[in-house]
């Protein structure tokens, strides 16, 4: 995608702020709950990024004190009471858009971080999960939510979860519920940084930076593989191992890279 469409991608969205800083793509959340609306903007705008050549990273965030409070309570307090709406299809309606939102940023080829800089509540929290990095400010909180309205875990937090924390300690943390501040959330393993908020961006910039030392197959092949390790038997792993070892190998960055080391030097990879 060229850069003139990002820039009129940006320019479509009502609920969200796209941004671009160098290669790093930040989008932030206008309103702290997930509408409709907000969910169609984020699967499509996360898909969108995920082809661009421009967009060597993707930070999201939100505005003010909340990163996302989830769904809007008060359009499920009216499908409820609504005898004309059918709620089964309507509440597949919201976790549908979810869903998609979840899945492309886990197959994004680049890294995707999670800047929390206040509540990440029931879907928040689930799409924090699904970034590779959550770095947090200390004003942040973790709320499941789910429990206190009597709904259980959508946006994947059930498959996400247990590959933080463990399937033990994951089942312990649904059954309970705990708001997680900041700090408790890293002890856990859920956060990968605590910083101060005003620090809070420029640390989720350093981390993508960090990133870029390496060559982008490698971090697209890292995420693809360690995604699929959980369910394809070693044989079949192995296999895929190996085609994405000769796919790099045809890379100018890999050319560049071994060159490099041999020279004691450090590359530049480009993406090619």
């Amino acid at each position: 995608m060229p850069a003139h469409t990002v820039e009129r991608l940006a320019a479509s969205l009502e609920t969200l702020t796209l941004e671009m800083h160098t290669r790093a793509a930040v989008l932030l959340f206008r309103e702290p709950a997930m509408t409709q609306q907000v969910l169609d903007e984020l699967a499509t705008v996360t898909a969108d990024l995920a082809d661009s050549s421009q967009v060597g990273g993707l930070i999201i965030s939100g505005r003010g004190r909340t990163f996302s409070t989830g769904a809007d309570l008060s359009l499920y307090q009216h499908a409820i009471n609504d005898e004309s709406i059918e709620i089964r299809g309507y509440a597949g309606l919201l976790t549908s858009a979810l869903a998609r939102v979840v899945l492309n940023l886990r197959e994004a080829s680049f890294p995707v971080i999670a800047a929390v800089n206040g509540q990440a509540a029931g879907a928040g929290f689930s799409l924090a999960l699904a970034c590779d990095y959550i770095i947090a400010s200390r004003k942040a909180a973790f709320n499941f939510a789910y429990g206190r309205i009597g709904a259980s875990p959508d946006g994947g937090m059930t498959w996400l979860l247990p590959r933080v924390v463990g399937p033990a300690r994951a089942v312990q943390l649904l059954m309970e519920q705990p708001v997680l501040r900041a700090e408790r959330a890293k002890a856990e393993g859920i956060v990968h940084q605590v910083v101060d908020a005003p620090d809070l961006m420029a640390a989720c910039l350093d981390q993508l930076n960090a990133c870029h030392t390496v060559a982008p197959h490698a971090i697209r092949a890292a995420k693809r593989l360690v995604h699929l390790s959980s369910h394809l038997p070693l044989a079949e792993h192995l296999d895929l191992e190996r085609s994405m070892f000769a796919d790099g190998l045809v890379t100018e960055d890999m050319r560049r890279g071994v060159d490099a080391l041999l020279a004691g030097d450090w590359p530049e990879f480009e993406g090619r």
